[in-house]
């Protein structure tokens, strides 16, 4: 099978089985796995972001713990560190296989995303509580597209305004692929979603989920994992300083968990339409979109088929821009 310059994405809702999905098609052709979870990026954040005992796999895994201490990933930097990783694995002559749920750290490595190239400019001082007013004041449409509370994604699209004069909005992604590649969408029936998502918040928190979020209070991490709005930390940042019993800690965090695990659908029915009309209007035949249902898994078919679909994709001389 040649692998040459090929790469698998698996990406699906939180709690669907991406992990062991692509540690099964692993034991099946020479690969290695990068993370594309933007919270698993973090050292301190391993129980509640779901983190796979990475070091210990014998399949070797990449961009894990990138950061001890609280620091922002952007997507163009995070697409940088995923091209080397890439070239590194193929030069070992196997498959990059790239897990996770983050749809932005996807969506970076299939569209070059022009707002990054923009320099970090300097947003005058402006309350927290007010940046999202002024954000909407200027460009209403990307503002629509931002959480009120999301700070950094808010202050990075008033850079732009501040540095070019232009609406951040105007600022569209190109269809650029990292490398030829086969995205894969893994999915389950919902009610079956939620329930391994409500089993799954509480076997993290008989796990010691409680104590590692402890140790963050007091440290810089406290603010970064709530303006970061990593589902679960804040939580039970408020548990810890009682504002709420452990119950109402888990059930809030398993109502957000779903909801996200919702938005992380719909991301991927926008994001498989972008992509087929970008291939439609460029011709660009070097990627393949599958879909699997675990609900009743049939690995073997599975692994089967995502192995023809890999093997039969021929890009010939394939370079990304």
């Amino acid at each position: 099978m040649n692998k040459q310059k090929k790469i698998v994405f698996i990406y699906g809702p939180t709690a669907s089985g991406k992990s062991d999905f692509a540690e099964k098609l692993s034991a099946h052709i020479p690969s290695e796995i990068i993370n594309m979870d933007s919270a698993q990026i973090y050292t301190p954040l391993t129980i509640g972001t779901a983190k796979p005992d990475w070091e210990k796999s014998p399949i070797s895994q990449h961009l894990f713990d990138l950061f001890r201490d609280p620091e922002h990933l952007t997507v163009h930097r995070y697409r940088t560190l995923v091209q080397a990783k890439i070239d590194q694995i193929h030069a070992r002559n196997k498959l990059p296989i790239l897990v996770g749920g983050s749809g932005f750290y996807l969506k970076s490595l299939l569209f070059k995303l022009i707002s990054d190239t923009v320099q970090v400019g300097v947003v005058p001082e402006i309350p927290d509580e007010e940046l999202w007013q002024k954000l909407f004041a200027v460009d209403s449409e990307r503002a629509q597209q931002i959480h009120p509370h999301d700070q950094y994604r808010i202050r990075r699209a008033l850079e732009i305004w501040y540095v070019t004069g232009k609406k951040p909005s105007l600022y569209k992604p190109s269809y650029d692929p990292i490398s030829p590649f086969v995205l894969v969408h893994v999915m389950r029936n919902r009610n079956l979603l939620y329930d391994r998502i409500n089993k799954r918040v509480v076997q993290m928190v008989k796990s010691g989920w409680i104590d590692e979020v402890q140790q963050l209070l007091g440290t810089p991490w406290e603010p970064f994992v709530q303006e970061k709005r990593i589902i679960g930390y804040a939580e039970l940042i408020g548990y810890l300083k009682h504002a709420y019993d452990l119950k109402q800690a888990i059930d809030l965090i398993a109502q957000r968990t779903r909801n996200y695990a919702k938005r992380q659908e719909t991301f991927w029915r926008m994001l498989k339409k972008e992509v087929f009309c970008a291939q439609k209007e460029t011709g660009d035949s070097c990627g393949k979109i599958t879909e699997f249902d675990l609900t009743y898994p049939d690995d073997d078919l599975y692994i089967k088929q995502l192995l023809e679909d890999i093997s039969t994709l021929d890009c010939g001389d394939y370079e990304s821009n």
